[in-house]
């Protein structure tokens, strides 16, 4: 099959295939392949639903400059930091050199899992970026505090499915791999009245953070399937999808969801070097790998392999592991 980011008709083509010969009512996406298919909602029989927005739509969400921009318009509690955007160097230097960097944070417009982020750098490294109208950066001011993330299914408007989680355990500074269900009424809110403003239809998750004197900042907003949606998994989620349901599913204080293979490989070594490795075991124990299940155990027993794939695609391109997993699927702004 065709790769997304690759060959993006040639993807949707074969996806769509596929949908019309196996007789598919809904295709559900999953990650950013998203953004390709819905720029070519177009090419599906209409006997499949495309559990999905059009591209335009996503795209003001996804851009992280525009979804400040929108987040600034609404009359919710919970904003976006201070943000400013660079569209090109001499947008950056005139910017930067009335700022004190330590109190701001910089990534690209288009980015995911953190990638290319930088947290309160030196003036030396930021003065080797090089935004453009073609990969324009954004400034945000910098909040310390705990970040929560967002997974959501939404239905002509209206919330259906919601989890809110902590990330326990993460590789690097933006990745969650250990997922602990946090039940917060200001951040259920924000997404039921961000939805219903935009009639919204679709899976979206969102990244927050709670400043030390309890002012929650929206920071940014990925239009997709989040890992949120493991939290999930005791409830009747397909209903949320096939609208069949009139009640908000949420997380019933679930057990913690783990990727247990990827904390293995990440927390251990960070573990045992900081004297944690009896908390790191507790931590195991307690949660739930989202890859195991006795009635079905072939992702468990592949993952390895598809890890070591991605490791591999890592060495070969010269890419962290995290940007290596979602090469061929990502979206940054590109015309599709």
């Amino acid at each position: 099959m065709a790769k997304p980011a690759l060959a993006p008709t040639r993807f949707v083509e074969d996806l769509a295939d596929i949908a019309n010969r196996h007789q598919i009512d809904m295709v559900i996406p999953t990650c950013e392949e998203i953004f390709y298919i819905a720029a070519k909602l177009h090419l599906f029989p209409p006997t499949v639903t495309v559990f999905s927005e059009p591209l335009s739509r996503l795209e003001q969400l996804h851009n992280k400059w525009t979804f400040a921009s929108l987040v600034k318009s609404s009359s919710s509690a919970i904003q976006s930091p201070e943000t400013h955007l660079a569209a090109s160097p001499a947008d950056l230097q005139a910017w930067i050199a009335r700022q004190d960097l330590v109190d701001w944070v910089f990534k690209p417009v288009y980015s995911r899992f953190a990638a290319r982020t930088l947290v309160g750098p030196k003036p030396e490294i930021v003065s080797t970026l090089r935004p453009s109208a073609a990969d324009p950066w954004v400034m945000q001011r910098r909040i310390r505090g705990r970040e929560f993330s967002t997974y959501s299914v939404a239905h002509n408007g209206v919330l259906r499915a919601h989890a809110c989680y902590y990330s326990k355990y993460q590789v690097g500074i933006g990745s969650g791999i250990y997922f602990m269900a946090v039940d917060d009424e200001r951040i259920r809110s924000f997404v039921q009245e961000l939805v219903a403003r935009l009639h919204f239809t679709g899976q979206l998750g969102f990244d927050l953070i709670q400043s030390d004197d309890g002012k929650l900042y929206v920071l940014e907003c990925n239009p997709r399937a989040t890992s949120g949606l493991h939290l999930l998994k005791s409830l009747p989620l397909a209903e949320a999808f096939l609208h069949q349901s009139g009640a908000l599913l949420e997380p019933q204080s679930p057990p913690p969801s783990m990727l247990a293979a990827i904390v293995l490989l990440f927390s251990l070594p960070q573990a045992i070097a900081k004297r944690k490795l009896a908390t790191l075991v507790a931590d195991m124990r307690e949660a739930r790998d989202v890859m195991f299940a006795w009635n079905d155990l072939g992702p468990s027993l592949l993952s390895p392999i598809s890890l070591l794939e991605v490791m591999a695609t890592a060495l070969r391109r010269r890419k962290p592991l995290t940007r290596a997993a979602t090469f061929d699927i990502e979206w940054n702004g590109e015309p599709i």
